[in-house]
């Protein structure tokens, strides 16, 4: 169904339709006309179509965000649930693609999409920025440099760090970052890591060394961070599941958590308060994150300053009983 078919079931112009099905501003239109001619749309089915409407505008109302090819968690859930709910309340649509799961490149989706805004949770370089606004794309984030909207380096760092501030401040001074074996959370790990590493120096640990623990089994790593006359105390770990490998290998040792070794996981499993003992670990917010990227958004593409935020917002460490 097209407008067309819409003006001649209101029996109206296809101007005045177009006025009406495009809410043009600056038309004095009567309510009773501009009613009529909503319920013949409603009847007959008629659908706005898209790339018209964008083109009629001058923009479109897509926002493209483009996510990692990683394991989604219940985090990234809440991100995408929340930012779409925002956008949508605005008036956009959230339209997702998963970065390395088709051959085509976000550029080429980008085009094919045409949308308003392009978000990540990576900096994109400054040739991905060109071409997305080449596309028709007002925001693009993140930048290189920006201060404003999600970045995943940054907020992978700010975990590392805060799980050795918290452990150090448990009196531990012999800590080992545990990380996966899948080869998919490597970047995640790496930063996971870095921001860890960054704190123990700060703090002025002895260098954290990272340790990866395989999906088989944990047994291994805790029997060599136990060993020597200085053994490791305590651990932070990538990921609650890694930090739940430890926990069984350790209780299978005889040895006391956390008296013998502290265990410290990340994001915040729902099941991390049912370990045994009770996961600490660091939880992330991702309806506040996914509510600050979709604010952030809307309030570039109205020409607006978005408010500024903090990576620490929506970050916090959850104590529990095994760290």
């Amino acid at each position: 169904m097209t407008s067309t078919d819409v003006a001649k079931a209101s029996g109206f112009s296809r101007q005045l339709v177009g006025f009406v099905l495009n809410n043009t501003p600056g038309q004095t239109i009567p309510e009773t006309t501009r009613a009529k001619v909503l319920r013949a749309a409603t009847e007959l089915g008629y659908v706005p179509h898209g790339p018209a409407q964008a083109l009629r505008r001058g923009r479109g109302r897509t926002v493209l965000l483009a996510i990692p090819d990683l394991p989604q968690g219940g985090t990234m859930g809440d991100v995408i649930e929340t930012a779409a709910d925002e956008l949508a309340a605005e008036g956009f649509t959230l339209v997702t693609y998963l970065l390395g799961a088709e051959q085509r490149s976000p550029r080429e989706v980008a085009a094919a999409l045409t949308p308003v805004a392009v978000a990540g949770m990576l900096p994109f370089s400054a040739a991905d920025v060109a071409t997305f606004t080449a596309s028709g794309a007002a925001v693009v984030l993140p930048q290189p440099g920006t201060g404003f909207g999600s970045n995943l380096d940054e907020s992978m760092r700010l975990l590392g760090e805060l799980q050795v501030e918290y452990l150090v401040s448990r009196g531990h001074r012999r800590i080992v970052f545990a990380a996966p074996d899948d080869a998919r959370t490597s970047g995640l790990a790496s930063g996971r890591y870095e921001g860890a590493r960054a704190a123990a120096e700060r703090l002025g640990l002895p260098r954290l060394k990272r340790h990866v623990v395989p999906t088989s089994g944990a047994e291994d790593s805790v029997r060599v961070w136990r060993s020597g006359r200085h053994p490791i105390t305590a651990v932070a770990c990538h990921g609650d599941e890694t930090a739940f490998a430890v926990l069984a290998a350790a209780r299978s040792a005889g040895m006391r958590i956390p008296d013998d070794l502290a265990v410290m996981g990340a994001d915040e499993l729902p099941i991390a308060r049912y370990a045994e003992p009770p996961l600490t670990t660091v939880s992330v917010d991702g309806r506040s994150a996914g509510i600050r990227l979709a604010r952030t958004l809307v309030d570039l593409l109205a020409d607006r300053t978005p408010p500024p935020f903090d990576y620490h917002d929506g970050i916090t460490v959850v104590p529990r009983v095994s760290a």
